[in-house]
């Protein structure tokens, strides 16, 4: 017999803002292995990806829901969420929850 899968439910965009800038704000965040990766890859720096998480003015932080994703065997969806930098470019940011942590998963700039 196959098993089921159980889904989490997906949060809110309010729990989602609300959880997302209290750990950031908090330090409870780690970069995980492919997201460094990315970090050296892209020429993407910390302070670029937790002002757009953080939701700092002019980031302008949002949740693409499209590309939100459940991976079986996790304990959360992964979320997206995009912003730009200072320089206006836009960026795409996979996150997690996990435990008492936020998970950066993976980052890249948008195409245009």
């Amino acid at each position: 017999m196959a098993k089921r899968v159980i889904k989490p439910v997906k949060k809110t965009d309010k729990e989602f803002f609300e959880l997302l800038s209290s750990k950031i704000e908090q330090g409870d965040y780690v970069f995980k292995r492919h997201a460094r990766q990315r970090q050296n890859d892209r020429s993407i720096t910390d302070l670029e990806v937790l002002d757009i998480l953080e939701g700092k003015k002019g980031r302008n932080r949002r949740r693409n829901k499209n590309k939100d994703k459940f991976e079986t065997g996790r304990i959360d969806w992964n979320y997206c969420v995009e912003g730009v930098n200072l320089d206006k470019r836009e960026m795409r940011i996979i996150i997690s929850f996990a435990e008492e942590l936020v998970l950066i998963i993976t980052l890249m700039w948008r195409s245009s």
